[in-house]
C-alpha cells in the first residue's frame, strides 16, 4: 500500500488562496451589478431587456458559486485540517503506547 501524506500547511494555504479568489471575483461581480444599474434606465427596448434579464441571471448565479466556494473553504479549515491533525495526534498516542 502506498504512504499517503496530507499537507496541513498546503491545504491552510490553499483555503486561503481560494478565499482570496472568491473576494475578488465577488468584488469584480459587485462592480459589474453597479455598472449594470447604471445602465438600467438606458436600456428600453427588447433587446436592452433580454440583456438585463440574461445579467441579473448571472449575478444570481454568482451568489450560488460563491456560497459554494465559501462552504468548500470552511470545509478545508474547520472539518479537514482539523479532523486530520486530531486522528494523527490519536494514532501517534496509540503507537506511542507500543513502543
Amino acid at each position: 500500500m502506498a504512504k499517503q501524506v496530507v499537507n496541513t500547511d498546503r491545504i491552510a494555504s490553499s483555503a486561503n488562496r481560494l478565499r482570496a479568489v472568491n473576494n475578488n471575483i465577488n468584488n469584480e461581480f459587485r462592480a459589474l451589478q453597479d455598472k449594470a444599474r447604471q445602465l438600467d434606465s438606458n436600456w428600453k427596448s427588447p433587446a436592452g431587456e433580454t440583456a438585463k434579464t440574461t445579467m441579473y441571471q448571472l449575478f444570481k448565479n454568482s451568489e450560488a458559486r460563491q456560497a459554494i466556494l465559501q462552504n468548500y473553504v470552511n470545509m478545508l479549515e474547520q472539518q479537514v485540517n482539523p479532523g486530520y491533525t486530531s486522528a494523527e495526534t490519536v494514532n501517534t498516542k496509540l503507537a506511542d503506547k507500543f513502543k
